[in-house]
């Protein structure tokens, strides 16, 4: 019975390596096939750093800047919801990091100075002289905060939707946010994300699970494709790398006075809920909410609660 099994060992890893160089043909294909099938929705500026793509809805005396978290594919996808809301409210903008979505990649080191830079070139060029509010999800906070901690003047509020604090990036493992972004870039390599997706198992990655489902019909496979396209890649994992450094610039600068600023957050724990009293505490006028049975990408999970909290904030703020 040894000798047979050991037989056997050769031919699993044969028919395994055919099986993993035919996911990675069948990733390379779909990828030129979607790209031309999905042109980009909207425009792009001159960031100097890239060509940032970005989508402007609405308009009004204010703008409401989108700035998603780290790894996010699709900035117009994930934010679809949020802004078709508030563009009722003044101008919305969402747009691609460098190397997401349709924007193009960069060389560029992703430091704080660079992505504040980055942020302040395309606000000035797409929204001169409104007054801006910054939502922003996750590792999306840096650049909130830093944007404001450089031009305070600009910034009329900021709404956190579970975003970690700056003291908590400046001790995070950057080695697990590189170990679960290599993990990821692997099955999107090899095409297993996308193989588990078309079975109708979309995976919790970025939130595409409860995102994908609750977009409208048209936007579904564009979306998808995205998912498939920029799970874990390599311009994620090069912010993923200054995670600690950005994170120790922001906090050496100053606090965000009296900037109100709305902090929403998942129930995810008490370790967690301080964190958010932290982030909370960055500003004199803050309010900090938990939102029950929500998980990380809490504008998709539980979007009606998250709708009605932004709508008070800027209620309170906007008059």
């Amino acid at each position: 019975m040894k000798r047979k099994t050991k037989s056997k060992r050769p031919i699993i890893l044969v028919l395994l390596v055919v099986i993993l160089v035919l996911g990675v043909i069948w990733q390379s294909v779909m990828i030129h096939i979607e790209r031309n099938t999905y042109s980009a929705i909207g425009e792009y500026a001159d960031l100097e750093t890239y060509q940032a793509h970005y989508y402007s809805k609405g308009d009004g005396e204010v703008a409401f800047v989108f700035i998603t978290g780290s790894g996010t594919p699709c900035a117009y996808t994930d934010f679809y919801a949020l802004q078709n809301k508030l563009s009722t409210m003044g101008q919305t903008i969402t747009f691609d990091h460098a190397g997401s979505g349709w924007s193009t990649d960069t060389e560029t080191a992703r430091t704080i100075e660079n992505l504040v830079n980055e942020l302040s070139v395309l606000i000035n060029t797409v929204a001169p002289n409104k007054p801006i509010y910054l939502l922003c999800h996750s590792l999306g906070s840096l650049e909130a905060i830093g944007y404001a901690q450089a031009h305070p003047e600009r910034v009329a509020g900021i709404i956190f939707l579970d975003s970690g604090c700056p003291e908590f990036y400046s001790a995070d493992s950057e080695l697990l946010a590189k170990t679960m972004n290599r993990g990821s870039a692997f099955i999107r390599t090899v095409g297993i994300n996308r193989l588990f997706g078309e079975l109708g198992l979309l995976l919790p990655i970025y939130g595409e699970n409860i995102r994908n489902r609750q977009l409208p019909d048209n936007l579904k496979s564009l979306d998808k494709a995205m998912y498939y396209r920029f799970t874990g890649n390599s311009s994620s994992l090069n912010t993923l790398k200054l995670i600690n450094e950005n994170a120790t610039k922001v906090l050496a600068g100053p606090s965000l006075g009296q900037i109100p600023i709305l902090v929403l957050s998942s129930d995810n724990g008490n370790a967690w809920n301080d964190v958010q009293m932290q982030l909370a505490s960055w500003s004199e006028s803050s309010k900090q909410i938990t939102v029950n049975d929500s998980e990380h990408y809490l504008y998709w999970s539980n979007y009606d609660e998250v709708e009605n909290y932004i709508n008070e904030f800027l209620k309170d703020n906007l008059e």
